[in-house]
């Protein structure tokens, strides 16, 4: 299942379009990955303890590893260096503001809801 975060972070391309992208990726996740639609990057918590976040193509959505699994999706950007510009602003803003910064506590389940 898809759980958007309540505060998304977008590129400038997504920006004001978030329920148009929103839409997109959410027939990706029902497989309808169809070679002629556009691919977008997601910034999602990491299923893996040891790592913060993921980096993920929507083209990747198709494989049945998707379909059980819970995406906590963070951001979303039309092109890989707007999602990593996502991600260093996160970190940016977060470190600027507190030193002790931690994004487990700040990026929490309970501020997602589905989609």
């Amino acid at each position: 299942m898809i759980y958007w975060y309540d505060h998304l972070y977008t590129d400038d391309v997504v920006r004001g379009k978030e329920h148009t992208f929103r839409k997109v990726v959410e027939e990706r996740s029902k497989w309808q990955n169809l070679p002629w639609k556009k691919s977008y990057y997601l910034l999602v918590l990491a299923s893996n303890q040891e790592n913060l976040f993921e980096i993920v193509n929507t083209n990747q959505m198709f494989f049945r590893y998707y379909e059980y699994t819970n995406m906590y999706i963070i951001g979303i950007a039309k092109k890989y260096d707007g999602v990593v510009e996502i991600l260093r602003r996160i970190m940016t803003e977060g470190y600027g503001t507190d030193l002790a910064f931690d994004p487990r506590t700040v990026f929490t389940k309970n501020r997602f809801f589905p989609n």
